[in-house]
């Protein structure tokens, strides 16, 4: 039934409808009670919850960076569930479930830069609605390459990694590629259902405005590049999805259990711990 919905076009609505601005005390009442639904903690907002006009506002809110101090080496890019950490070989490909399978080069659209990921390692996060939307550096460096690359929203649910092959290359999304001096790491921000938009912070780029004109591949070669530090915003989400980070080389041990564990944006991910 998913694949004859107009999904592109649900999306958008979607999106109309949760930054659609509300009245007070109606915004305030509207927001209180997404809050509490999903147990949000609102005071760690950089904003009173009172401030926010609608649940789209409330979704791409700022966090307080003192409570997100930016730990050394590789990061994570969000708060958010870490589902898989991977490390690839020149063998074997990417999984999402268990049998289902895709490759480097079909996740980043073919790029001639996909190669250079054929050793490294892959981590793969998931962000539900009680997270807070943005993407962030997970590394100190300089983003070179940008590419938007269009697909489906299938959703990104438990169901969807069962049921749709291939889905994180089949979904639309947003590479960012940052030269650093551990080598090549790219950050994937994957597209969903009901997240009919994904920004960029760094560039003018953003996906789904207007679904009806068709949506094409673009691809910017950043010259000069654009420094970027561990922490800094690259792009947010209008609502929730995934992120996948790759790297060139295998810069950590990787966490020390099993994924599905809870992850803040600027936590170290080497010797992750259940929280």
């Amino acid at each position: 039934m998913m694949s004859w919905l107009p999904l592109a076009y649900l999306s958008w609505f979607v999106g109309k409808l949760a930054n659609l601005p509300l009245p007070k005390p109606l915004s305030t009442l509207t927001v209180r009670v997404f809050a509490g639904a999903y147990g949000i903690d609102a005071a760690l907002a950089t904003r009173p919850l009172e401030d926010f006009r609608s649940i789209g506002d409330f979704f791409t809110r700022d966090l307080r960076p003192e409570l997100r101090p930016i730990s050394e080496g590789l990061v994570s890019p969000v708060d958010g569930t870490l589902r898989s950490f991977q490390n690839i070989g020149s063998d074997s490909v990417p999984t999402q479930v268990k049998g289902k399978l895709y490759s480097v080069e079909s996740l980043l659209g073919s790029d001639e830069l996909s190669h250079r990921f054929a050793e490294g390692q892959l981590w793969n996060f998931y962000l539900s609605p009680k997270d807070a939307h943005h993407i962030h550096a997970p590394v100190d460096g300089r983003v070179i390459r940008t590419l938007h690359i269009p697909g489906k929203l299938w959703p990104v649910n438990d169901w969807a990694l069962r049921s749709v092959e291939g889905l994180f290359a089949v979904n639309e999304r947003i590479v960012s590629f940052i030269d650093t001096a551990e080598g090549l790491v790219a950050v994937v921000m994957v597209g969903a259902t009901n997240v009919g938009r994904i920004s960029l912070a760094y560039a003018q780029m953003e996906t789904n405005l207007r679904p009806w004109s068709g949506k094409k591949a673009r691809s910017i070669n950043h010259e000069p590049a654009i420094v970027a530090t561990r922490g800094m915003k690259l792009g947010t989400f209008k609502m929730g999805s995934s992120v996948i980070v790759l790297t060139e080389k295998r810069l950590t041990q990787g966490p020390d259990m099993d994924p599905c564990c809870s992850v803040r944006y600027g936590q170290a991910l080497a010797g992750i711990a259940r929280s």
